[in-house]
């Protein structure tokens, strides 16, 4: 595909895509609410054009002329409302491929988060609309350790603070890799839809990604469950912390919810991408973690 409609690059998921779409020479279009937040995709060859999800026409301008779409939703903000307004419009724009990324698991019921429980009504949608799909369901980011409370416990006091229960063991993902994905999915021949699980190489509990700190840091660092409202004051102000508290006290209630089982060689089998390990991206971002 030689046209492909970006959308939440302005964000690090859609920005990393976008990136790796013009690296190889695709034609890429960025939908933005602010085009001067995406100056820097713009003088890498990107088209920046003014949109809002929540605003069919412009929407549907977009996609005027692109072959692909890609579409992420925000988490806690994002809706189905949203989703729904690109896929009507891809449907009609006869785009060749919609490329979701997920950023979680859809569950198979509602599960009382309206952050997740938005996904199964967008995955309907995708699947009446007639557009070829490939769906990417990501564990979790490794980025989320670059929160700059994580990173200033790290460099003060040598601990590693993540909203998680010890028990929980999941197969951390970086943005990139995800990106990686992505672009596969638009290379990937044929016409059929199909939903892939993507993770990274390892399968590791809190303690464990402590040891994976410590390797890479060369210091002994160690793991602290951070409360979620202590977590949820770390966001932006002006962002409603509800449902980041109700999502990760769910998580630590229930700790299966962010424990992964991913089939890591299906993925490869299907996009044949080799994503970074833990202990290689704390190398990548070592000074962030280091005291001056």
């Amino acid at each position: 595909m030689n046209n492909i409609l970006v959308i939440g690059a302005t964000g690090p998921q859609g920005r990393a895509v976008a990136e790796q779409l013009i690296d190889k020479g695709v034609r890429v279009r960025v939908l933005a609410r602010e085009p001067a937040k995406a100056d820097d995709l713009a003088a890498l060859g990107a088209e920046v054009v003014q949109g809002d999800l929540d605003d069919p026409a412009s929407v549907a301008a977009a996609l005027e002329g692109q072959n692909g779409v890609f579409l992420t939703v925000a988490f806690f903000t994002g809706s189905h409302t949203q989703a729904r307004n690109v896929i009507e419009a891809a449907a009609k724009a006869g785009i060749q491929r919609i490329v979701w990324n997920v950023a979680g698991r859809i569950p198979e019921q509602d599960i009382g988060n309206p952050a997740m429980d938005k996904w199964r009504p967008i995955l309907a949608d995708m699947k009446a609309s007639g557009v070829p799909y490939t769906i990417l369901q990501p564990t979790v980011y490794m980025e989320n350790f670059l929160n700059p409370a994580i990173t200033q416990e790290v460099r003060d006091h040598d601990v590693l603070a993540y909203p998680m229960p010890d028990e929980a063991h999941t197969q951390w993902i970086t943005h990139q890799d995800t990106a990686a994905y992505t672009v596969a999915a638009f290379e990937h021949p044929g016409d059929d839809s199909m939903i892939v699980d993507v993770c990274g190489p390892e399968d590791l509990t809190g303690g464990q990604i402590a040891e994976r700190f410590s390797r890479a840091l060369g210091r002994s660092i160690t793991f602290r469950p951070m409360p979620p409202e202590e977590f949820a004051d770390t966001f932006p102000a002006g962002m409603d912390p509800e449902p980041i508290v109700r999502h990760y006290k769910n998580v630590f209630a229930n700790p299966d919810m962010m424990t992964s089982n991913v089939d890591h060689q299906q993925a490869l089998d299907i996009l044949a991408i080799e994503p970074l390990t833990f202990e290689d991206w704390v190398r990548k971002y070592r000074d962030a973690f280091t005291r001056a």
